[in-house]
């Protein structure tokens, strides 16, 4: 971690009486000087001697933070907040530690109420914006991003955020500009370069895009994230012996927090399977799940369970319910594009919203952010208009002149249901691909949600066994009319009779454009986006048979 100068200044200034007190001194001498795992022994102490102190707590949770010990430092700053509700640090230092173990939710809570108790903290701001903007709450977002360039406008870090929330709204010129002013003022802060390095890579210039990202881990080669944003914007050759020497050297070295380590694997293994070192890619993927098993444990009861309710929840009754509620006048219209990660969704989304009366509206999370609440709640008429107009307004927002979003979300196979009672015009296209390669590239990507199935063989053909019973439970309850099923292999064999059959279930007419999805200009936020600008391929279909030797049980969905 090396946001260290920004979190040290939560560090507690309180004085403690007594013994506890001098091992707490020594103890903030040390955390100043970056020694955090001396720091924490000696804090582990002060706490035995003073165990309800606050400002201990605090400050052995920012050396648990410092030394990669998450949960630990979650355990300390929990406690310590509890002790000191008022302290806005205490509460921004925890935010950042539940971020650091995926518990994002815990995380935007934290970092709202430091914000709150401490609005011209800058950096509680922005970093709501970051959590909001996962959550596809974009105009929550942009607020925070605004709040925070508000709190500290002169500073790198407010007009940082000026140029997110731009980027957030579209303005990628804008956003642009301000990060080129903040790279030529500060050429060595590593920050600005990551997000244009980022915004490039969205918007298809992918060979700047790579300048940037080498601009980045030249100055800050523990910057994990710019080897993943690298890596993934190009097809790695002989030529790139050296990065990948780089990045295996930066993963042997000490001091790098778990996430750090599970990216630059996941890394290592996409450029050994780019050099057909298809045995050393596994290794690194092996190995990349090993930690990623441990951020998020996949229980599968609990899934099966959730699938049994939306199977008796969404029945032919319930439908029948809503068939005088059918006044569907919504502009634009929802296109959901669904299905299991990895298995064609982003090329399908791309080929509809190259048409000219389409929008991209990407992966948006509208339906698994809202669709708990809603069924939670009696969902009176009242509640419905109100949950259309907000989705309306989402995507309105996306595209204001479109006669059609597209949200690519894939877990909205989940919420099928409640789109089909919501919006009876929308049209719901599901992309399928063979199960075996659509599980090894789930098993083989660098998620940043941490899905919790994606990290062991076994858990993903139950997942994907789970996923089937549901969409047979959807074919059989939703018209044919609304719900479309194109399958990945025959879409890259047949692309125009693929589009010509999508465009005509969608009731739009033939656009040439959607044979070219390469050249559509919609930013692409995808696991690979140097995939997401090639014309139409089939080099990925059979891919598994590569990994032959190491399938283990994916060798169940053959």
């Amino acid at each position: 971690m090396k946001d260290e100068s920004k979190l040290n200044q939560g560090a507690s200034s309180a004085r403690v009486p007594g013994p506890a007190g001098k091992l707490h001194d020594e103890a903030r001498a040390l955390l100043k000087a970056g020694r955090f795992v001396d720091a924490a022994a000696i804090l582990e102490r002060a706490l035995e001697l003073s165990p309800s102190d606050g400002s201990i707590l605090n400050d052995l949770g920012l050396a648990y933070l410092f030394s990669h010990r998450s949960r630990d430092a979650v355990s300390a700053l929990k406690r310590a907040a509890l002790l000191a509700p008022s302290s806005a640090r205490t509460h921004f230092s925890l935010g950042v530690a539940l971020a650091q173990t995926s518990d994002f939710e815990g995380a935007l809570v934290a970092q709202t109420r430091a914000a709150e108790l401490e609005p011209t903290l800058a950096e509680a701001h922005g970093r709501v914006g970051a959590l909001l903007l996962r959550k596809g709450m974009r105009d929550e977002a942009v607020s925070a991003y605004e709040r925070a360039f508000a709190a500290a406008p002169t500073t790198s870090y407010g007009r940082m955020c000026g140029a997110r929330a731009a980027l957030a709204r579209g303005r990628v010129s804008e956003a642009e500009s301000i990060l080129e002013a903040l790279i030529q003022s500060d050429p060595k802060n590593s920050e600005p370069l990551l997000v244009l390095a980022d915004l490039l890579a969205e918007t298809g210039r992918l060979a700047e895009a790579a300048v940037y990202f080498e601009r980045v881990l030249a100055v800050a080669p523990w910057q994990t994230t710019a080897y993943s944003g690298l890596f993934s914007s190009k097809r790695i050759t002989e030529r790139e012996r050296p990065l990948i020497s780089q990045a295996a050297a930066q993963l042997a070295s000490a001091g790098l927090a778990d996430r750090q380590r599970m990216m630059l694997e996941f890394v290592l293994g996409k450029a050994e399977e780019d050099l057909g070192n298809y045995g050393e890619a596994m290794r690194h993927w092996d190995a990349a799940n090993a930690i990623r098993s441990t951020l998020a444990p996949f229980d599968r009861a609990k899934w099966s369970a959730r699938i049994d309710g939306i199977i008796s929840t969404f029945t032919p009754r319930y439908f029948a319910a809503y068939a005088n509620d059918r006044n569907d006048d919504s502009t634009p219209t929802p296109i959901l594009v669904l299905g299991m990660p990895r298995s064609g969704s982003t090329l399908i989304e791309r080929v509809v919203s190259s048409h000219p009366q389409v929008a991209g509206g990407g992966e948006l999370t509208f339906w698994e952010s809202n669709g708990p609440k809603i069924l939670a709640s009696s969902f009176t008429e009242e509640e419905r208009r109100r949950v259309r107009a907000d989705y309306l307004r989402v995507l309105r927002n996306i595209g204001p002149n479109a006669s059609h979003v597209t949200d690519k979300m894939p877990f909205n196979f989940l919420w099928i249901g409640l789109v089909r009672a919501l919006f009876p015009k929308a049209r719901i296209v599901h992309t399928r691909r063979s199960a075996i390669d659509t599980c090894l590239s789930i098993y083989t990507t660098y998620f940043a949600n941490d899905w919790a199935f994606a990290s062991d063989r076994g858990d993903l053909v139950f997942f994907y066994r789970e996923y089937e019973r549901l969409m047979s439970h959807w074919r059989a309850v939703v018209p044919a009319s609304q719900l479309l099923t194109i399958d990945y292999e025959s879409a890259t064999e047949s692309p125009e009779a693929t589009a010509r059959g999508i465009l005509s279930f969608l009731n739009l007419p033939w656009d040439a454009a959607c044979l070219s999805p390469q050249d559509n200009k919609t930013p692409v936020v995808t696991a690979n986006k140097w995939e997401a600008r090639q014309p139409i391929y089939r080099s990925s279909v059979g891919r598994w048979r590569h990994y032959e030797p190491w399938l283990g049980q994916l060798r169940e969905l053959l």
